[in-house]
C-alpha cells in the first residue's frame, strides 16, 4: 500500500513538485536576466545575485516552507531507536533545504557587499549544488533499478550545475555558459516534477515497473528529451529577446551600436 504523508521530499506523493518548480522558476530567471543584461552591459558580466531583497527572501521563505514540511514528518529520535521504520530521507531533505536557504542569506549579503559577497555567493552555490547531488547518491540503496536511475539523474544533473558555476566563477563574461547553466537549472527541476509521476504515479494503471531494466533506459530517453526540449525553447525566447532589443533599443545598447559601427568604419 502507498504511504503517503504530508511532506514535499523525494518519496512523497506529489512531493516534487514543490522544489522541482522552484529549480525551474530560478533556471527560467536566471536565462531572462543573463540574456537581459548581455543586451544592456557594455561589457557583459554575469551576476548570479537577485538584486531586489525580495527575491532572495522569497527564497528563503521557500526553503524554510520545505523545511518545515520535512520536520512535521521526520522521526527526530530516529537514531535514539534500536529498530526504526522512521523515513530517514527526511532529515536528508531537511539538509538541502537549509543548504538553499543559506545561498538565500549570501544573496543579501552579495546585493550588500559585491566585492565580497560575489565569491562567498557561488561557493554557497557549488557547495548546494554538489552536497545535493551527495545525499541523492547516497540513499539509494536498496531501491528498486528504476528509483535508483531516477536519483542517479537528479545527482548528475546537480554536479553539471555545479561544474557551469564553477567555470562561471572564473569566466563570468561567457553568457554560453551562462545559458547553458540556466538551461540545466531548468532541467534539474523539470526532472524532479517527472520522478514524482514516474516513481510514485498518481494513476491507478502505472505504467512504469521499477525492477525493469528497459523501463529504466526510457527514463534516460525521457531525461534526455527533457534536455533538448528545454534548450529549443530557451533557444526560442532568446531568438525573441535578440530581436526585441534589436528593434527597441535602450539607450545604453544604441550607443554601444553606435560605437560599433564608428568603429568599422573608420577600419
Amino acid at each position: 500500500q502507498r504511504r503517503v504523508r504530508v511532506s514535499s521530499g523525494i518519496n512523497a506523493e506529489y512531493g516534487d513538485i514543490f522544489p522541482g518548480s522552484v529549480f525551474f522558476f530560478m533556471g527560467c530567471w536566471y536565462l531572462f536576466n543573463s540574456l537581459k543584461n548581455f543586451h544592456l552591459q557594455e561589457v557583459y558580466v554575469h551576476q548570479n545575485v537577485f538584486r531586489k531583497p525580495l527575491e532572495p527572501f522569497g527564497k528563503i521563505v521557500v526553503c524554510l516552507a520545505g523545511m518545515l514540511s520535512e520536520c512535521f514528518s521526520a522521526d527526530w529520535l530516529l537514531f535514539m531507536k534500536e529498530e526504526s521504520t522512521s523515513d530517514s530521507a527526511d532529515w536528508q531533505h531537511f539538509t538541502m533545504y537549509l543548504l538553499f536557504m543559506i545561498t538565500g542569506f549570501c544573496d543579501l549579503v552579495c546585493s550588500k557587499y559585491r566585492r565580497v559577497g560575489r565569491t562567498l555567493l557561488y561557493m554557497s552555490y557549488i557547495s548546494a549544488y554538489l552536497i545535493e547531488s551527495a545525499l541523492f547518491l547516497a540513499h539509494l540503496h536498496g531501491r528498486p533499478m528504476l528509483d535508483i536511475q531516477c536519483h542517479k539523474l537528479i545527482a548528475y544533473s546537480g554536479i553539471a550545475v555545479s561544474l557551469c558555476l564553477i567555470y562561471l566563477l572564473f569566466n563570468p563574461s561567457s553568457i554560453v555558459a551562462a545559458a547553458l547553466y540556466s538551461a540545466i537549472v531548468s532541467v534539474h527541476g523539470l526532472w524532479f516534477c517527472e520522478v514524482g509521476f514516474i516513481l510514485l504515479s498518481p494513476f491507478e494503471n502505472d505504467f512504469w515497473k521499477k525492477d525493469s531494466a528497459a523501463h529504466s533506459m526510457l527514463a534516460n530517453v525521457f531525461f534526455c528529451w527533457t534536455f533538448i526540449g528545454v534548450v529549443g525553447v530557451m533557444s526560442g525566447v532568446a531568438v525573441v529577446m535578440d530581436k526585441h532589443y534589436n528593434k527597441y533599443p535602450s539607450d545604453r545598447t544604441r550607443s554601444r551600436h553606435i560605437e560599433m559601427n564608428g568603429l568599422l568604419d573608420s577600419e
